[in-house]
């Protein structure tokens, strides 16, 4: 038997909290030897640094073990379910955290160009254009009538004037507002 430490001291030469290091000791089923006296209240825990640290190791060299194990399960379920072509190789071994951690970063980027101006949110610009385009819309198709009221415009000429500027609204609303068409391959 070595050293002779309290909790903090062992959570400190473990590198974790004490109170991570109480929930770890807290799931063992029964005291190990190193365990020399488990902590009540008003009495501190002592334990034998050296076959502590000893159990520490192996805990967290068998975590480690278990993890890689799972993420290179996930890996091969994730080429399984959705093929080669989704993510690139760099990708496929990324875990949980650090695919979280990618997600974050690239909203930070996002923020970060919306304060300086150089990204906008597209749903409300999307709503700002598709309200004014309506609005626009609905001002030319008076124009004939107007045309007609004012200068005396034939019904002809309204009519050829109302069928022109339907054409350029039309044309205008499919180009901004419609999905595109996909290309024909040439091919009947």
């Amino acid at each position: 038997m070595g050293l002779i430490v309290d909790l903090n001291e062992f959570s400190e030469l473990c590198g974790v909290t004490a109170e991570t290091m109480r929930a770890h000791i807290k799931s063992l089923t029964e005291d190990p030897l190193w365990m020399i006296k488990r902590g009540t209240r008003g009495s501190g825990y002592e334990i034998d640094a050296e076959g502590g640290v000893a159990w520490w190791k192996d805990k967290r060299a068998s975590e480690e073990t278990a993890s890689a194990d799972r993420r290179a399960q996930l890996a091969q379920l994730r080429l399984d379910l959705l093929g080669d072509a989704v993510e690139d190789e760099e990708r496929l071994g990324l875990s949980g955290r650090q695919r979280l951690d990618d997600y974050a970063a690239a909203l930070k980027r996002i923020e970060l160009g919306k304060a300086m101006g150089q990204l906008i949110e597209r749903g409300p610009l999307e709503a700002a254009l598709s309200a004014a385009a309506v609005e626009h819309r609905r001002v030319l198709q008076l124009i004939p009538g107007q045309m007609m009221a004012e200068t005396g415009l034939s019904n002809a000429d309204a009519a050829k004037l109302e069928a022109l500027l339907g054409k350029a609204i039309d044309d205008f609303w499919n180009k901004q507002f419609m999905p595109p068409k996909p290309a024909s391959s040439g091919h009947a």
